[in-house]
């Protein structure tokens, strides 16, 4: 019973998390950052995202990624009875603790996920890198 009163206190308060985001208060997507020998990998989980509402950068030691998902529901004369799909404006931004190629960073975006692989590297480059994403079938 204590179990059930519980998850209905964490659903109530967590209804607002869904409500659709504008650009002065972002939501934050799933993220995992995860070191290899070569390469420090970001993958994010993003569903539904168009070529054209996301933008990924890289400045400062800082990875960017930004975007808008729109909510192509019909909310007229609907009863909702769980909402958990996140919409609107989402931002993160993630530190990258080693020195990278920044030449050399590759984004993908394929099955809802985006993965940004970051090259290690001896020595930083400076300045605001703006990186393109392919876009999988």
């Amino acid at each position: 019973m204590q179990n059930k009163i519980e998850n209905l206190f964490k659903e109530f308060f967590a209804f607002d998390k869904n409500i659709p985001s504008n650009p002065s208060n972002p939501w934050q997507p799933p993220t995992d950052v995860y070191e290899t020998p070569d390469e420090i990998v970001v993958k994010m989980s993003i569903s539904g995202i168009k070529s054209d509402d996301i933008h990924v950068a890289f400045s400062n030691d800082i990875l960017t990624i930004s975007g808008y998902i729109p909510d192509t529901s019909h909310h007229e004369k609907t009863c909702f009875y769980l909402v958990e799909i996140r919409y609107g404006y989402f931002e993160r931004s993630v530190f990258i603790p080693k020195p990278i190629d920044t030449n050399k960073i590759q984004a993908s975006y394929k099955d809802g996920f985006l993965q940004v692989v970051l090259p290690k590297t001896k020595q930083q480059s400076a300045g605001t890198f703006s990186i393109k994403i392919n876009f999988k079938q």
